[in-house]
């Protein structure tokens, strides 16, 4: 896998004038067969990558959100087998990294199997310093994705030293709990100028409070990013049935592309 991958698949669609799509789901939630169905669908109808979460234990913060927060309670455990086989159904991997999952550089003490094939990875709650996580990442083939709110006006000093040391894209939030939107349009246009004065090769994708076909159709007329990233309203589709989940990422896709 390499460094660029991500990019490269986001770049990529965007040259085509479509948005990339990145899908957040629980392997094992709502059950392992229904999880295993949406990956599947997924992969049938062109996500571009696919987000799961990287977890060692109950651990997440508030801005995980309800719906999100209530999937990890609730997946079943599965087995190692079944992990690995979920895992490989999804050819671009992102793992959402949650808790004490990766406490530090040296310390990974979810199941081994979530690091095997990951292009990037992505602090639920950012350490102050990725540098060596970014080390350890390369290792891997894989990266550190920066994470940004795109309701700050600017630039901080720490958005600087993750983004200079981060790749793949910029994960620009939309809102400060997934599930939930409050930047506005100029919003994220001014935040993606800001970070394109700053590393212009890098995508970015917006997430948080994207939830219908209409959404994403907005984002991707209004050229204010390169991608977007639904978990939310994902999951709480797919709880209605694969049936449901299915109808729903036909319209969103249709929409990105």
């Amino acid at each position: 896998m390499s460094l660029s991958r991500l990019s490269d698949v986001i770049n990529g669609n965007s040259r085509r004038g479509d948005l990339a799509v990145g899908i957040y789901l629980v392997p094992g939630f709502p059950s392992w067969s229904a999880s295993l169905e949406a990956l599947n669908l997924c992969v049938r109808h062109g996500v571009d990558f696919i987000e799961f979460p990287a977890i060692s234990d109950a651990r997440w913060s508030p801005r995980t959100g309800p719906v999100l927060a209530r999937a990890l309670r609730e997946a079943e455990p599965g087995t190692e087998d079944q992990r690995v086989e979920w895992l490989l159904r999804a050819p671009v991997r992102v793992a959402i990294v949650y808790g004490s999952a990766w406490l530090s550089p040296d310390v990974w003490s979810a199941p081994l199997s979530l690091r095997t094939g990951v292009s990037g990875y992505l602090f639920e709650t950012d350490p102050p310093d990725i540098t060596d996580f970014a080390m350890v990442a390369a290792e891997d083939g894989a990266v550190v994705i920066p994470a940004v709110d795109a309701t700050a006006d600017g630039l901080s000093n720490g958005d600087r030293r993750v983004i200079s040391r981060g790749g793949g894209f910029v994960y620009a939030s939309l809102g400060p709990n997934t599930g939930a939107r409050s930047a506005s349009m100029t919003d994220l246009h001014r935040k993606r100028a800001e970070l394109q004065s700053f590393r212009p090769e890098l995508p970015v994708c917006a997430a948080f409070g994207i939830n219908e076909p209409v959404d994403v159709e907005e984002l991707r007329s209004s050229g204010a990013c390169d991608g977007v990233i639904i978990g939310t309203a994902a999951v709480a589709r797919l709880e209605e049935g694969t049936e449901a989940f299915a109808r729903w990422l036909k319209g969103i896709m249709a929409a990105a592309k």
